[in-house]
């Protein structure tokens, strides 16, 4: 009896298994959900959709086909009214200005790109927090994982302002380069003017 029972549920076994690998044919260009070794592909089949229907808005003309247009829907898409937005852009712009009217100034400049520089390296640690607490301050979501939204109006623009500050640093040592050569032949020029004046005096005495 025992190895009868044994003998059933041999069959059984076998006779799951036989339908679990026994896969109908799918449609050309279709994915299954699971695969014959039984894991999920379920990822997979998400990306898959959103290109799909990425590519279809893009056919029918309702998403972005250009950088133009990307550029229109990113204006489109953010509330500009907001006051911490605002008050973000007016942090840029005084920063540049100030930056641009103090260019001359080398230890200000200094103390501004370290400043820059902390700011960016944080920024990813910002975006974090700002989409854990965004119901604080903001009407929506703005900062997603990647960062996007986060590096246009705040990352992005204080690169840019660190890469002027770098082309100053460089403009300004190939001015003082000149400026010292330039000292150095004076120098030269004079050191040889006074002792040909010397030599011209003993030849009248």
């Amino acid at each position: 009896l025992a190895e009868s029972q044994q003998q059933r549920s041999q069959q059984r076994l076998s006779s799951y298994s036989n339908k679990r690998m026994d896969i109908p044919d799918l449609p050309e260009g279709a994915q299954p959900i699971y695969d014959v070794d039984g894991t999920s592909g379920f990822p997979e089949m998400i990306g898959s959709l959103n290109e799909q229907v990425y590519s279809m808005a893009r056919e029918s003309g309702n998403a972005p086909k250009n950088f133009r247009e990307d550029v229109e829907a990113f204006i489109a898409a953010v509330d500009w009214s907001e006051k911490w937005i605002r008050a973000l852009i007016a942090f840029q712009l005084v920063l540049w200005v100030t930056t641009v009217v103090t260019r001359n100034r080398f230890n200000w400049q200094v103390a501004t790109f370290f400043f820059v520089s902390i700011l960016v390296w944080g920024s990813e640690t910002i975006n974090t927090y700002a989409h854990l607490n965004w119901k604080a301050f903001s009407t929506q979501d703005y900062f997603d994982p990647k960062g996007f939204f986060f590096s246009t109006v705040f990352a992005g623009p204080l690169l840019m302002l660190a890469m002027f500050q770098m082309v100053n640093f460089l403009w300004t040592a190939a001015n003082l380069l000149v400026d010292v050569k330039r000292e150095e032949l004076q120098r030269k020029g004079g050191g040889g003017s006074k002792a040909n004046k010397k030599e011209s005096d003993k030849k009248s005495e």
